[in-house]
């Protein structure tokens, strides 16, 4: 069974995308912001993170870089509603590994965190 680490600030989207993961198979650590990613994860290991762009405290960009900082090589895939043509290449060069559209199929974005561990 695959890990994962949600951050998401939107309380019923964390809650629905948690259900819809731990019903696919993965074990959920699921946050409200990105301030204790890191400790989190030092405690908790994760295979995969899942971050919303557009949080409070520290925005996606900035857990993803915080994340990185600390030597955290699992996969990333950020989560964003914006739709900008230099997003992906911003994501990517912060450290993600992948970036996913709002709104989303559940099932297609399961099938991305896949191909994100096999890689």
């Amino acid at each position: 069974m695959h890990h994962v680490t949600l951050i998401e600030d939107d309380a019923l989207v964390r809650k629905l995308l948690e259900k819809y993961l731990v019903q696919a198979g993965w074990t959920v650590n699921a946050l409200r912001d990105g301030r204790s990613v890191v400790e989190q994860l030092e405690a908790q290991p994760t295979d995969l993170i899942l971050v919303d762009l557009g949080l409070p405290y520290l925005d996606g960009l900035a857990v993803v870089e915080k994340v990185r900082a600390h030597g955290i090589n699992v996969p990333i895939i950020v989560l964003t509603a914006y739709d900008k043509p230099h997003l992906f290449a911003t994501v990517r060069s912060v450290g993600a590994n992948d970036l996913v559209q709002k709104p989303y199929d559940q099932a297609a974005l399961v099938e991305r965190m896949a191909r994100a561990l096999a890689a």
